[in-house]
């Protein structure tokens, strides 16, 4: 049976000084072997799984982890790959005002959404690694969440929660992503926990088609970036396919009106789609509930471009004047100059070996200020400026 995993204030504070004092060892320029020597003095004083080499990955992580946890990050205990999995502070923060109350968590890591169900009502966590159990403890405990860790086998875990979260491991790299392969496998945690309600982390690579479990699927985008994929069964769902985007939690359903798009040519202005909304098969719905009059000039799977006669506020879309049309590279590059073109980010498909070769010729000879973004549809290269109305992040 799981034991529940317990971290004294005192080894928490201690083991947080170590971590400090690797972190400012760091910055002076000391190697990881001397970084290490150093923190064994104070960390020897604490009997948890938390060793000098432990407190020097952690202090690394801090330094960089303020991007993903903002001050949240100089409070945190991290491995590496329990960082790398970690669900970003705005994700976590989303998901548990979604949820409004506690759970338990399955297969919580490092703990940090877990933290954070434990700031919506009493919630517990299971982890089958030991020393990422402990990791988690330290975590929920210096975040003061009122959460529990356990160590051991989920499906030997036993909860009164009335919901079950579960972001389950995965491969680092497959052809195809399944559910067979994620760990636990959700399929047995519902056979396991069946008379519960669930909320699956999966991976956001698969398309709705592939999620061959009954509830709402929720793609979310962070920063215009495709970032997880969540499913909700029973009454946690509200619809069959949903998109929602952080940090402005605008959301589109597959509940919402279609609008149809048809295929069209370049005008004045252009909005791209954030891929969210594409891989989730919304377009149509988004469209239709912003009311956007618009065609479609370019797909391809990783980018989608419409030509908008309106332009309509949305955190999935990012708007660009059309300012000239060019038929090839050198014609696009006297454009450029023409223009006042400082820089041209290239945002068309191109092998990363081939990527500044070409931006060095598109930007040679440029002595402006402004920057553009050159778009390629079809056969016609696009040169573009951010709309000037829209609240486009660079």
């Amino acid at each position: 049976m799981p034991i529940e995993v317990f971290v004294s204030e005192k080894e928490l504070k201690i083991a947080d000084s170590a971590v400090k004092v690797a972190q400012e060892l760091i910055k002076k320029g000391y190697q990881e072997k001397q970084v290490v020597q150093k923190v064994k003095k104070i960390i020897k004083k604490i009997n948890i799984p938390f060793s000098a080499k432990d407190a020097y990955i952690a202090a690394r992580i801090r330094l960089k982890a303020k991007e993903k946890f903002g001050i949240l990050a100089e409070r945190l205990f991290f491995d590496e790959s329990g960082y790398r999995y970690s669900t970003p502070s705005i994700v976590a923060e989303y998901r548990a005002d979604r949820i409004k109350c506690g759970v338990a968590d399955v297969s919580c890591g490092a703990g940090m959404q877990l933290a954070f169900f434990g700031f919506k009502g009493f919630s517990e966590g299971v982890e089958i690694d030991k020393k990422r159990a402990f990791l988690a403890a330290m975590n929920v405990q210096s975040l003061n969440s009122n959460a529990t860790v356990y160590w051991g086998d989920a499906f030997e875990f036993k909860t009164s929660m009335e919901i079950v979260f579960s972001d389950p491991a995965r491969p680092e790299s497959e052809e195809v992503r399944t559910l067979s392969s994620l760990k636990p496998n959700p399929l047995k945690l519902i056979e396991r926990f069946s008379k519960k309600q669930f909320v699956f982390e999966l991976p956001p690579q698969m398309p709705p088609e592939r999620v061959n479990i009954e509830g709402e699927k929720e793609y979310t985008s962070l920063s215009f970036r495709l970032n997880r994929l969540a499913l909700y069964t029973g009454e946690l769902g509200s619809c069959d396919v949903s998109a929602v985007s952080l940090p402005s939690r605008e959301r589109v359903t597959s509940d919402d009106e279609k609008l149809k798009l048809r295929k069209g040519r370049v005008g004045d202005t252009i909005a791209e789609v954030d891929r969210t909304v594409t891989h989730s098969g919304l377009l149509e719905n988004l469209a239709g509930k912003l009311g956007l009059e618009a065609e479609i000039i370019h797909s391809d799977g990783r980018r989608t471009l419409l030509s908008v006669r309106n332009v309509v506020e949305s955190a999935f879309l990012r708007y660009y004047e059309v300012i000239f049309t060019a038929n090839s590279i050198s014609e696009c590059a006297k454009e450029l100059k023409k223009e006042g073109a400082g820089k041209a980010t290239i945002r068309f498909q191109i092998s990363p070996n081939k990527y500044w070769e070409l931006r060095k010729k598109l930007e040679k000879d440029l002595k402006g200020e402004k920057k553009f973004h050159i778009f390629k549809i079809g056969d016609l290269f696009v040169g573009c400026l951010p709309h000037s109305g829209t609240n486009f992040v660079q």
